[in-house]
């Protein structure tokens, strides 16, 4: 539906948001209502049983577009340009002309501007123009003159005078609807022969478009929101609903915020009788189903147990209206059915599924039905179904779980990762992981997890060298404390990941190959030569000594990016900021089945940190380095007393037994300095 406050006008005009907007704003779930701590990622792996039965909302917009066939002889909408561009263009005379008679208060101000040069067509649109502005009685008269005049002679003009008359007739001044207003409006409309004659003139610009006449300014399409809101006014849902979806279907969001309106209406308890008036058409019976199975926790949004208990009882309600309306195998039935299993009803579940096609969705369904009764091999079989019909770029949008925490819904990519579930059951480690792999960004925590704590180093150097190669072009080095804009992808992350597994199993060479960023690989390479050094038993003890110290040192300031985990239990993936988001292999606090194998179990625990598994592993790690170099250095040195100084002061804040283990060394063999009072506060650089 458009609401300019006057006719069109090619520069400069509005699409006002109709009442369906200002009604969908306040229905739409909000995307964050929190302002602290990270936006923690959706994760598959945490609670797996939950995640196999679990069914997500669709997403209405894009249901929408889909209720009826593209028509190829309308226009797809496309975005207008915005109303202020970046480098604003100078005004062509003839618009400065438009520009100057818009702005007189009346029609003979405006017929008195200068128009010399300017098109006949384009003068009398424009005196209509203001006189729409005024509701001067004469307004139709001038956009009559103009579609008199010799087409070639009307340009873009006759259409946009065809259009407005629509608006006059059904007396659109644009003025906002009273939010109460509804389908069944009480307030004073034009009488039904003039609202007909509306009707006709939409559709005579929908005509002409589909007969070819160019429509710079996308009128046939506001033509169809038009011509529905009249029959809205009449109380004609079905006919209102159609047009509305060929909106949607052409693209124009317009058409699906009003469909998202007339959704919200049907299912207000308050009109269950204008529901069963219209339930009997099949685009009502979609539309309605497409409301309830994208948007029906919005209904249970409130505070109040009595509110949220009516909105179950109010899904019910229509979900069995629906059932009972709908022709068996109707195109929503994969959609109803969908809805009819997240409301708990699954009888009605799987007998809508048994004519409900062969729908991606409609798979997906069948398969968690199948787990329900614990058939895993036919669910198996039904998520490859699923997986085969899904397209690829099929989105439901962002969504949030009980937790909130987000997760972009691509039903493909979900799909995969439900079957990678299934895959970790059954002992198929890298199946699994290749399946989750294909959500990336999406999963990129479950990625993480099965590569760092269920495959072996060598199973993921497999996987990597097959599926994620080295970036095409060299990336510049990561600043931690700056941004620089460009972008990390999970192949890279991916390789990053592999290369501090092998750091961790002390394959320094190997980890030099996967490390993409330059600086995280210069840093391993000083930390492996630190070593090499360190361990050369021909070399001077005090060298020695002064390596293991640096290597000590460099694990310390750098470990995240050297040996961290991505996961559990360093959480690489927030930077370390924060010291737990679940460990992914932890079945004691689940309330149903873990769907964690034996096998699976102790690789998950056999590559957590040996004797270990602290926040920050690294350090600790680094302190047993500096422990190393001090066995090399004479007890009543200063290197010796800085080096257990600084590596207290590594762990001192998390581990107070091993801070005062290291002081105990210090004061059992080494000699008294005055910075010792602040042992592991503030200490000086050792001196080799």
């Amino acid at each position: 539906m458009s609401y300019p406050d006057t006719p069109f006008i090619p520069s400069g005009h509005y699409r006002y948001l109709p009442l369906a907007a200002i009604i969908a704003a306040v229905l739409i779930t909000p995307v964050s209502s929190y302002a602290c701590g990270p936006d923690f990622p959706n994760r598959l792996l945490i609670d797996r049983n939950g995640t196999l039965l679990y069914m997500p909302e669709g997403n209405f917009a894009f249901e929408a577009s889909r209720l009826v066939p593209v028509d190829k002889q309308l226009p797809q909408w496309k975005e207008p340009p915005p109303e202020i561009p970046a480098k604003p263009m100078p005004l062509s005379p003839e618009q400065q002309t438009i520009n100057q008679m818009r702005a007189a208060r009346t029609v003979e101000e405006a017929d008195a501007v200068n128009t010399q040069g300017m098109p006949h067509a384009a003068h009398l649109y424009t005196l209509g123009a203001v006189a729409f502005a005024g509701q001067d009685p004469r307004t139709e008269a001038y956009f009559q003159q103009v579609l008199a005049l010799p087409v070639a002679e009307q340009g873009d003009w006759g259409l946009r005078a065809q259009y407005s008359i629509g608006r006059l007739l059904m007396g659109d001044y644009g003025t906002p609807e009273n939010e109460s207003d509804s389908p069944r409006t009480v307030i004073k409309r034009p009488e039904k022969a003039q609202l007909d004659r509306a009707m006709a003139a939409f559709q005579q610009v929908i005509d002409q478009v589909k007969s070819g006449t160019a429509d710079p300014d996308q009128l046939a399409l506001s033509s169809l929101g038009q011509q529905a809101r009249i029959h809205l006014w009449q109380g004609e849902i079905a006919p209102a609903v159609r047009l509305y979806a060929q909106q949607a279907a052409q693209g124009d969001t317009d058409g699906g915020l009003s469909l998202q309106y007339v959704a919200s209406y049907l299912i207000n308890p308050n009109h269950l009788s204008v529901l069963k008036q219209a339930i009997s058409d099949p685009l009502v019976q979609q539309l309605v189903t497409i409301e309830l199975f994208a948007r029906s926790s919005n209904l249970q949004m409130a505070d109040s147990e009595s509110v949220r208990a009516n909105a179950k009882q109010t899904v019910a309600q229509i979900l069995t209206l629906l059932n009972e309306s709908a022709h068996s195998g109707f195109p929503g039935s994969d959609r109803l059915a969908a809805l009819a299993y997240r409301s708990g009803q699954y009888a009605m579940a799987a007998s809508l599924l048994k004519n409900a096609g062969n729908s991606g969705l409609a798979w997906w369904l069948r398969a968690k039905m199948a787990l329900r009764d614990g058939d895993v091999k036919t669910a198996t079989a039904a998520y490859a179904k699923a997986a085969a019909a899904f397209p690829s770029d099929e989105s439901w949008g962002e969504q949030r779980n009980d937790d909130f925490a987000a997760e972009m819904i691509v039903p493909d990519c979900r799909v995969s990762g439900e079957r990678a579930i299934l895959a970790l059951n059954r002992g198929d480690y890298l199946q699994a992981m290749d399946l989750m792999f294909r959500g990336k960004e999406i999963y990129w925590a479950d990625v993480a997890d099965i590569a760092e704590r269920v495959l072996t180093v060598d199973e993921l150097k497999g996987f990597v060298d097959k599926h994620a190669p080295p970036p095409a072009t060299p990336l510049k080095p990561v600043n931690p404390d700056e941004y620089n804009g460009q972008p990390i992808s999970p192949e890279v992350q991916l390789r990053e990941l592999l290369a501090r597994r092998m750091m961790r199993a002390g394959r320094y060479q190997e980890a030099l190959n996967y490390f993409a960023i330059p600086n995280y690989s210069q840093a391993a390479q000083l930390f492996a030569e630190h070593l090499k050094t360190a361990q050369d038993k021909s070399a001077d003890k005090t060298a020695r000594a002064q390596a293991y110290y640096q290597a000590a040192v460099l694990l310390r300031s750098q470990g995240l990016e050297l040996t961290g985990y991505e996961m559990t239990p360093d959480y690489a993936i927030y930077g370390a900021s924060y010291s737990y988001l679940g460990d992914a292999f932890k079945t004691k606090d689940l309330q149903h089945k873990s769907w964690i194998g034996p096998a699976e179990t102790v690789r998950a625990a056999k590559n957590l940190p040996e004797g270990d598994n602290r926040f920050l592993h690294y350090r600790w790690q680094a302190v047993d380095l500096a422990l190393k170099a001090a066995d090399l250095l004479p007890p009543k040195s200063q290197p010796y007393a800085a080096v257990l100084c600084n590596a207290a002061g590594w762990v001192i804040a998390r581990d107070a037994k091993t801070g005062r283990a290291l002081y105990q060394r210090y004061i059992k063999h080494g000699t008294q300095y005055d910075w010792a009072a602040h042992f592991g506060y503030d200490c000086p650089a050792p001196v080799f």
